[in-house]
């Protein structure tokens, strides 16, 4: 099924679609209404998510998967899982590709796959040990993980006495969901010396499985809802810059009440309302109304003519002048913002935050860039009354929709 560029999708198709950007995984068990929600609407969503994607989703016995392979560039990794360490990593490694070997639906007790890892783990099996309390605790969070992803089953024990006893056995067994997870590729991986070659090399991978710049930048998009177009690869900001206003239409006649802003250094999706499961900009508490307030300072400096933006065109300080920014506009706005009893660097720190999930704001090495995107922003807070037995309400009037 090819979604053609003039056809709308409905309200329930546009949410759905959202809420999988959002989710990992989609259990019927733990969400059963969205799940059948999903599987109502399955042809449709596995092709838009194909045409303009390049994702394949996976429908499984009572779960759905969106699968996101591996960006080239992750600027704010938030992992879901628990895993902490080189040794976690490296036992999450050697637990799955002792599941794949084990296969789908198969049993196994602990004892089987303390064995199993020795053999996989680098330097031989003398290089782990499982009587060290250190090694067992890594283990347990790998298992929690993968228990956690549904991709290891527990029955009537769990793993938590491990940590006091190597000795400790229970059973297990894979899931169907395996499948999904180990990614089946035809590069060697004992070629690569690091993540980054890695990651292009599955890029390139795609590129020659059919997958285009366009649908490149819708994922980064989609995922983001900001996206530095410094971020881009060579091939990537020519298709933008000689096709942005064809996307920029293209998206805004299929996703209705969405809309693509184009700046000189950034994109953005916008939104004519909050959407289902989604968090949204601007909120009302105290970082969106802080937030407004920078984009306000910042686009009101800009306009007095003072040259903020740097040689590429941002706005871009070092840490110690960014921190400075928000204490003076903290200060210009205290009686508009709610009392906060945060030290200025740890308020600054939760608000920092905010702006790179938003995508905002991001930092590389000690330079923070600020998105062009922020003068969007901008606005002013004003007192409104409210019903009684209510603190007076202080609302945002902005002249921008939602962003996510």
């Amino acid at each position: 099924m090819q979604v053609s560029n003039a056809e709308a999708l409905t309200e329930e198709i546009q949410t759905l679609v959202f809420l999988l950007w959002s989710k990992e995984w989609i259990y019927r068990e733990h969400k059963p209404e969205l799940y059948f929600r999903i599987r109502s609407h399955e042809h449709k969503l596995k092709a838009v998510f194909r045409d303009w994607f390049h994702y394949p989703i996976y429908m499984g016995d009572g779960y759905v998967r969106l699968i996101k392979r591996p960006e080239r560039r992750v600027l704010d990794p938030n992992p879901t899982h628990s895993l902490k360490y080189q040794m976690d990593f490296v036992l999450y490694a050697c637990v799955l590709a002792f599941m794949e070997e084990k296969g789908e639906d198969q049993q196994f007790v602990l004892r089987e796959l303390l064995e199993s890892i020795k053999a996989y783990y680098p330097g031989g099996s003398d290089a782990i040990s499982w009587s060290d309390h250190g090694v067992r605790t890594s283990l347990i969070r790998v298992i929690k993980t993968l228990e956690q992803e549904r991709l290891l089953l527990m029955f009537d024990r769990t793993i938590d006495q491990f940590r006091d006893s190597e000795d400790y056995d229970l059973l297990m067994q894979v899931s169907n969901g395996l499948r999904h997870v180990i990614r089946q590729t035809r590069v060697s991986l004992s070629e690569f010396s690091n993540m980054i070659s890695l990651r292009e090399a599955f890029h390139q991978e795609e590129i020659e499985e059919g997958m285009m710049c366009e649908q490149q930048i819708w994922r980064r998009l989609f995922a983001q809802g900001c996206l530095f177009l410094s971020e881009l690869s060579h091939d990537e900001v020519i298709y933008a810059e000689r096709h942005g206003l064809r996307m920029q239409q293209k998206l805004e006649e299929v996703f209705q009440g969405v809309f693509l802003e184009r700046y000189a250094s950034t994109w953005i999706l916008v939104h004519d309302k909050p959407r289902e499961g989604k968090s949204v900009y601007p909120a009302y508490n105290t970082h969106s109304h802080i937030v407004t307030a920078i984009g306000t300072h910042l686009r009101d400096r800009l306009d007095r003519g003072e040259n903020w933006l740097n040689h590429r065109g941002y706005v871009a300080l070092h840490a110690k002048d960014t921190f400075d920014l928000f204490v003076s506009v903290r200060r210009a706005n205290q009686e508009h913002l709610a009392k906060s009893s945060l030290s200025d660097r740890a308020l600054w720190e939760e608000v920092a935050d905010y702006m790179k999930q938003l995508g905002l704001l991001k930092v590389i090495n000690d330079e923070w860039i600020f998105s062009d995107a922020l003068g969007r922003v901008a606005g002013e807070i004003v007192e409104e009354e409210v019903p009684p037995k209510e603190d007076v309400k202080r609302e945002l009037e902005t002249d921008q929709n939602w962003l996510f």
